[in-house]
């Protein structure tokens, strides 16, 4: 098993909704690609920041007399998922809501989401999509290849 990308960082709220690329080259005699990724934490820990993120979103798009309780709408979810091209063609996406996931894609075999089909060597290009950010998050990806043995 050969690493091709691996990648420690921090999303922040002023990166939501928007996508962290991430290019990594894969040699020629890779048979399989193995996707690990997690990231942290997966609520808004203090509640009373959350309920903040609430109050705001609600007199945002009900209006400042709205009725709505923000504890009603707890807990507040950060969701950063994944997205694959291969040479710049699109291998596949997984938006789940898991904050531990792992994925392999081959020619027999792809994750849900993901295409299976043989792996071509070049550049792929791996996308963390920050569909909502509320708060520091961790992540952690790592990317690893195998060749038939």
């Amino acid at each position: 098993m050969k690493t091709l990308f691996e990648k420690n960082g921090f999303v922040t709220p002023e990166d939501d909704k928007t996508n962290i690329y991430f290019e990594f080259a894969v040699p020629q005699g890779i048979d399989k690609i193995i996707i690990d990724y997690s990231y942290s934490p997966k609520t808004v820990e203090n509640r009373a920041d959350a309920v903040g993120l609430i109050s705001a979103g609600l007199e945002k798009y009900l209006g400042a007399d709205n009725r709505e309780n923000p504890l009603d709408y707890l807990p507040v979810k950060n969701l950063i998922t994944l997205s694959l091209d291969e040479n710049g063609k699109y291998r596949g996406a997984a938006h789940r809501q898991d904050d531990v996931q792992h994925h392999e894609i081959s020619a027999d075999f792809a994750s849900n989401g993901f295409f299976k089909g043989k792996i071509e060597e070049g550049v792929w290009r791996i996308a963390l999509n920050v569909h909502c950010c509320a708060c520091k998050v961790s992540y952690n990806l790592k990317i690893t290849g195998e060749a038939e043995k």
